[in-house]
């Protein structure tokens, strides 16, 4: 009898703890833009207490609390705020602030994944499984299916006019001093690129790749996009000679999008990427029942 008391007891005290470590966590400090942006989505985002400097979306998020940069955050910074939970993104550090933060007894979660649909899907349900609000994390499933689905639609079509070589594409992260700097393979632009139907014009290069004007004239890519917020994109791409005689800048086929829309995968990624497909082909078929759901936050625009 005894026995099975002490067993008993030992039960309850694992369950309590149990319990009180799967409880969701209510005062959470944020450092990735995506989850900020996820957490708004799924309706918490009064749980969080403080976020890094990578999180301008929604507007509401600029008024917390700032951990300092995403790669480099505060520990100070983070106690501060006393939350119960860090929540980041891969790139989340130094590696040095995240044990001095879980030392003191916050819970650390990193998300690592990839800069891709799925793994944008898998974070979602990562992110509404800590939160415990899993309902809500299948209803954004479902709605990002919309944009998934039209993607799907549009390549499917893409592919069957056998004629059609897909566009390549030059993704430009800045124009800044001349010195254009473009995406190669392992960067998320890239990623978007081949979810858009295209070729990266830089696929055989790694990473971020800073092109000469004899590189780029040789790349000479059907569709330029830059990420960019500026106005006058076309004439400033048409000023510099790594472009001014490319096959993008005879047939003005140079356009902007913003990069958080489009690189942040986030819950506006897929549709971001939808609209990326409308700027590079100049035939991107789509349901007849898909609309651009958030064209009021979207910050794109096409230079012609």
């Amino acid at each position: 009898m005894i026995m099975y008391r002490l067993f008993f007891l030992t039960c309850i005290v694992f369950l309590a703890n149990s319990v009180t470590y799967a409880a969701p966590s209510e005062r959470i400090a944020v450092a990735g833009g995506s989850i900020t942006e996820i957490i708004y989505r799924l309706g918490e985002q009064h749980r969080i207490v403080g976020v890094d400097s990578t999180s301008q979306f929604p507007e509401d998020a600029k008024k917390f609390p700032l951990l300092g940069y995403v790669r480099n955050v505060s520990v100070e910074g983070v106690l501060s705020l006393n939350p119960d939970l860090l929540l980041g993104e891969d790139d989340t550090g130094p590696t040095k602030a995240l044990k001095q933060i879980a030392a003191v007894g916050v819970k650390t979660v990193i998300i690592k994944k990839d800069n891709s649909i799925p793994a944008l899907q898998e974070k979602i349900a990562q992110i509404a499984g800590l939160l415990g609000v899993e309902d809500k994390g299948k209803a954004l499933l479902d709605e990002i299916q919309v944009d998934i689905d039209a993607l799907s639609y549009a390549k499917q079509h893409l592919s069957a006019s056998a004629k059609k070589t897909p566009p390549k594409v030059l993704f430009l992260l800045t124009l800044k001093n001349g010195a254009p700097i473009a995406a190669g393979n392992t960067t998320s632009a890239h990623t978007v690129i081949e979810e858009a139907g295209a070729i990266n014009a830089l696929a055989q290069y790694k990473g971020w790749e800073k092109l000469s004007p004899e590189s780029a004239l040789k790349l000479d890519p059907d569709v330029i996009i830059v990420m960019n917020r500026g106005q006058d994109i076309f004439e400033q791409v048409n000023a510099l000679p790594h472009f001014k005689y490319t096959t993008a800048v005879k047939n003005k086929a140079v356009y902007t999008i913003d990069g958080s829309y489009l690189l942040g995968f986030g819950p506006r990624t897929p549709q971001a990427i939808v609209e990326l497909g409308t700027m590079i082909h100049k035939d991107f078929p789509l349901p007849e029942d898909y609309t651009f759901r958030y064209q009021h936050d979207v910050a794109s625009m096409a230079e012609h």
